[in-house]
């Protein structure tokens, strides 16, 4: 039992430790709050909620080690936390005690270290926060005194510069016309016309990556899409999982991305070839977008292979034609791609490629290259282009929210509700943008390469004004 006794002005209470040993704390300026205090810890250690105040001695690789023993996180959080604890927290304080950590200055001075090895401010910010999350649990149990990594508020505009930097530039996001083209250089690309339906569905419908490619074929009802599941990869594995931050919900489609959908489900009758009778990614194999080997597209082939050269107009990194531009024979607009050339050499004359498997080009031949499209665009960047244009369009906040997965906070949240006239609205507002692209790409040609945009524009040329005569880049 808990007992207080007086030293000089102050008291002093001692209790039993479950081991049985006594334990003190001195500082109390009356008899009965060193007694409560004291009877508070044995209520604790009755509880099983105890943590003793030395266990702040432990090295805090031992109680990150405890800490992460404790944590429930998504596969991609998870991911990106054992990083930053394996690369950033370890290296530099493992080797130090819990309660040795108390100087804010000299976690600033790592975090701004860390900026000046080359790591971005993003990745430096994770590391702090993280690092605050760890100490703040710590000192939760008493570990330590204060949380030292904790980043004071009220900082001005200095705090706001922080901020911006630590952001990063302005994400890239396209026009509906920019859309359309994109998803014609990328079904060009492929060579198939399933990658025209899924960036125009991944633009219109404002949808995450991961989830376009989780989109099975019972998801697509009519007008509407019903989003319960992604795909996410991680180490090289697929996985089906729920939406980020488990954002269910529903998306409208207006009549042209309806009609896509349904045939897109239509001519996708196959499985993904993932193997076993329950497929490895989780889901019934019934995918509305599979690779053209039948498998799931991997975000950084995709990107490297297809969606850059589309929105840049050129191979990026990571491929055997790094830096070339992407040619194209552009008999038919906007052009069908070629194999890369070599680069000339001065001098020397030049030849097209030649060998197996390489298709000839004959001097006739227009050839020429694409321009960028919107350079530095990201499949997420078409994410960030709906929400604009809803925004443009006048389109309540609530709906803007429920159609990206997101919740509205505050009281406007509670009391703000979707009603069908706005999602009409909505549908028909998307419409009028996707009929509006179709008429500024009908001025450039009357006809495409891809055969589903072909007969798109074919059907959209009554009424349209004659196209104009575009020089090639």
């Amino acid at each position: 039992m808990a007992y207080a006794e007086k030293r000089g002005k102050r008291w002093r209470v001692r209790y039993a430790r479950p081991d049985g040993s006594t334990a003190s704390e001195p500082g109390f300026d009356t008899k009965q709050a060193a007694l409560a205090w004291g009877e508070e810890q044995e209520a604790q250690i009755r509880r099983h909620t105890w943590y003793d105040p030395r266990g702040g001695a432990a090295l805090l690789a031992d109680w990150v080690e405890l800490w992460w023993s404790g944590q429930d996180l998504e596969a991609t959080t998870e991911a990106k936390y054992r990083y930053l604890i394996d690369r950033h927290i370890v290296p530099t304080f493992g080797n130090r005690p819990v309660n040795t950590l108390s100087s804010p200055e000299e976690i600033v001075a790592w975090e701004k270290r860390t900026r000046a090895h080359g790591f971005s401010y993003r990745t430096a910010g994770d590391a702090r926060s993280l690092l605050s999350t760890i100490l703040g649990d710590a000192k939760d149990r008493g570990l330590v005194g204060s949380n030292a990594a904790e980043k004071r508020r009220g900082r001005g505009r200095k705090r706001t510069r922080r901020t911006l930097a630590a952001r990063g530039p302005e994400k890239v996001w396209p026009t509906p016309l920019q859309t359309l083209l994109l998803a014609e250089r990328c079904a060009l690309l492929s060579g198939r016309d399933d990658d025209f339906v899924m960036i125009v569905l991944t633009a219109y419908a404002g949808l995450r990556w991961g989830e376009v490619l989780g989109l099975e074929r019972p998801a697509c009802r009519l007008d509407r899409l019903q989003i319960d599941w992604q795909l996410h990869e991680l180490r090289g594995k697929v996985d089906k999982v729920p939406p980020k931050d488990d954002s269910y919900r529903h998306v409208d489609l207006p009549p042209f991305l309806a009609g896509l959908v349904s045939t897109q489900s239509i001519q996708t009758r196959g499985r993904c070839t993932c193997p076993g009778r329950a497929p490895e990614c989780g889901g019934l194999g019934q995918y509305l977008f599979l690779s053209p080997d039948g498998g799931h597209h991997r975000r950084s082939n995709y990107a490297r292979r297809i969606f850059q050269p589309a929105a840049d107009g050129r191979y990026p990194k990571g491929t055997r034609q790094t830096g070339k531009r992407v040619l194209a024979d552009t008999t038919n607009w906007p052009g069908v791609p070629l194999r890369p050339w070599p680069d000339a050499v001065p001098g020397e004359p030049f030849q097209p490629p030649r060998g197996k498997g390489i298709p000839a080009v004959g001097p006739d031949v227009p050839v020429s290259v694409w321009l960028p499209l919107r350079e530095d665009l990201t499949p997420h960047g078409l994410r960030h282009g709906h929400k604009t244009w809803m925004a443009e369009d006048g389109i309540p906040e609530i709906l803007q929210a429920e159609r990206l997965g997101h919740t509205v906070p505050g009281i406007r949240g509670v009391y703000t509700h979707v009603s069908d006239a706005m999602r009409d609205d909505l549908k028909a507002k998307l419409q009028r943008r996707w009929e509006d692209s179709l008429d500024e790409r009908l001025r450039f040609g009357r006809s495409s390469p891809v055969p589903i945009l072909n007969e798109l524009l074919a059907n959209a040329a009554k009424g349209s004004s004659p196209p104009l005569r575009v020089l090639s880049a």
